[in-house]
């Protein structure tokens, strides 16, 4: 099986392979969305999300810079929710738009932080920026 066929097989997400990149994707807004952060806000902001029982898929990007949260597909309907996260460079990612998922084993650039597992249910894209707000209060600025 490949992984596409794993993903899309195990999971149900919409996997398309980004040929001139060699990766693959997920296109966003109909099985799931994603927000991504700095690596270093990702950490503590998981660790909230599993003592919350609310922990779902994390990616990490390529540099080891960012992480992104996969999330059940609702958008936040208040845009200034969502703007005042852009100090911190908190991004959310809804409809039409796509984020890369690790390629299996031999995909070195991009990791699972933490793995999907099957039928978990994605943590709402509100509870993933309540939790970051709640982390950025709560921790001093540098």
């Amino acid at each position: 099986m490949t992984v596409r066929a794993h993903y899309e097989e195990r999971f149900g997400w919409p996997v398309t392979v980004q040929v001139a990149e060699r990766r693959l994707a997920i296109g966003l807004g109909k099985v799931l969305d994603a927000v991504t952060m700095p690596a270093v806000l990702g950490a503590l902001v998981h660790a909230q999300l599993g003592i919350a029982m609310l922990a779902g898929p994390v990616i990490g990007h390529t540099d080891g810079g960012r992480w992104t949260f996969l999330t059940q597909p609702v958008a936040p309907s208040d845009a200034n929710v969502m703007a005042s996260l852009a100090e911190q460079d908190v991004r959310y990612a809804g409809a039409g738009s796509f984020t890369v998922i690790p390629a299996g084993e031999a995909d070195l650039c991009w990791r699972w932080i933490a793995e999907p597992r099957p039928h978990q249910l994605l943590p709402s894209p509100f509870a993933v920026v309540a939790t970051v707000r709640r982390v950025c209060a709560a921790t001093p600025a540098a």
